[in-house]
């Protein structure tokens, strides 16, 4: 596996100050730079759950790049799209290439993404919902790879109460995820968060009550359907998504395969939701893909 990444501090469009961490390829140099696999995930997130991440830097020669962002429902969608948008500018600075040395190519940036993860990263590939968020473009990516993602908000898996989950055997109660489903409690204005924390649960209690769109959308006046990849994907503006891989488990449970089905991907038999954390998951066919996008 790759060694202890870079940590680089950097300000959001509206001076908030946030990290991202770097991992860069033991092969790459200023003469030979690496590209750039950048992943919308909460930075420690990804490195402490993903192996297949983890060892992209050295098997694939990638820089991997994982950075914080500020979390629904205390910060909206747009205000989320903005903190990724920022950390993709950030790879264009004097200061980024500085801090990496020049060993990170920025002229080949590869987006990814598990989950809610794997959906900003389409959006930001694509550039789908800025103009309706009243946001600037993202800088171009030559590709997305999108694992499980969200695509559609309006969806019945998202709009549809589950009480109780399918894979669990009691209602949640919303006092267990207070305060977190509180948009004005200042203890959770986090960007990183563990996936074994208690606002873990969080996501649980969104899917069983069916609130996703209003978590991410509410006060804002921006419909669901300004976000939706799927709707983007077949309307005559299609040419906007930049070459994308995306793969699903067809028994996933957390984000229903149904979200992928409108696109050319990889299904994959048998697996739920985060399949790609087990240590013997390599993802070849995603790293297949982010070469001849890339190279």
């Amino acid at each position: 596996m790759t060694s202890e990444p870079l940590e680089i501090l950097f300000k959001q469009a509206d001076g908030i100050d946030i990290y991202m961490d770097v991992y860069l390829s033991p092969t790459a140099s200023a003469e030979n730079p690496a590209p750039i696999l950048l992943v919308v995930a909460r930075r420690r997130v990804t490195s402490g759950a993903t192996p297949h991440l983890l060892n992209a830097p050295a098997k694939h020669n990638l820089t991997l790049i994982s950075a914080d962002y500020r979390l629904a429902p205390q910060f909206r969608l747009p205000t989320i799209l903005s903190d990724c948008a920022d950390a993709m500018k950030f790879l264009h600075t004097k200061e980024f290439q500085k801090a990496t040395e020049g060993r990170a190519d920025a002229s080949r940036v590869i987006l990814s993404g598990s989950s809610a993860g794997g959906w900003l990263s389409l959006l930001c590939a694509s550039g789908i919902g800025f103009e309706a968020a009243g946001l600037p473009k993202p800088p171009v990516v030559q590709g997305t790879a999108a694992i499980y993602p969200i695509t559609d908000l309006e969806d019945p898996f998202w709009t549809v109460p589950q009480r109780p989950l399918s894979y669990m055997n009691r209602v949640i109660a919303k006092e267990e995820v207070e305060p977190f489903i509180d948009p004005a409690d200042a203890g959770s204005h986090v960007a990183f968060s563990s996936l074994d924390s208690p606002r873990s649960m969080f996501y649980h209690y969104m899917l069983q009550e069916a609130i996703l769109a209003d978590l991410l959308l509410s006060g804002t006046n921006i419909p669901p359907s300004a976000f939706s990849v799927a709707k983007a994907l077949a309307s005559p503006n299609r040419s906007i998504v930049p070459p994308t891989y995306i793969t699903h488990g067809d028994e996933d449970t957390k984000v229903h395969v149904r979200q992928a089905r409108d696109y050319e991907y990889e299904e994959i038999p048998g697996v739920d939701h985060s399949f790609d954390r087990e240590p013997g998951c390599g993802m070849e066919k995603m790293y297949e893909f982010i070469e001849r996008v890339v190279r």
